[in-house]
């Protein structure tokens, strides 16, 4: 998906707080309890491009990139989810919302993947402004001996 109708963005009151490398072991909880077998990997919150939202000392919902790239002026956003005792109160939106308006200044164009049967996160996406551009598959290969 990409984001083609970024105005929708703001309608949406943004939160969270930028995301370090200090805050490691509370993002490994929440993508342990909301989002296992993602595709996250610690140097990523190198980036500076990660936004959470606390619940006391714990992580409830974060946005993240797996691309960023002020050269080429583009960004997929990635990793990102809520707890589940923490659903439906829009944080997902506002994670999002927030990470957008944080790469607005260096991106021109922002993408996502999403899983086509995750109708939550995609209704979510298509909410924010993010339009269907492509499919794609994803395939493990094994060589034969």
């Amino acid at each position: 998906m990409a984001l083609t109708v970024p105005a929708r963005l703001e309608r949406v009151a943004p939160a969270g707080e930028p995301l370090g490398a200090a805050d490691l072991p509370r993002l490994r909880e929440l993508y342990a309890a909301a989002y296992p077998g993602n595709w996250f990997d610690p140097r990523m919150l190198d980036t500076g491009q990660y936004v959470g939202v606390r619940d006391g000392d714990a992580l409830v919902a974060v946005a993240g990139v797996h691309v960023w790239s002020p050269l080429y002026r583009v960004a997929a956003l990635g990793n990102v989810t809520t707890h589940p005792r923490a659903r439906g109160r829009g944080l997902g939106a506002a994670v999002v919302a927030a990470l957008c308006r944080r790469l607005r200044d260096t991106v021109d164009h922002v993408t996502l993947n999403v899983r086509a049967d995750n109708g939550t996160a995609v209704r979510l996406y298509e909410r924010l402004g993010f339009t269907r551009v492509a499919d794609y598959g994803e395939f493990a290969l094994t060589a034969r001996r």
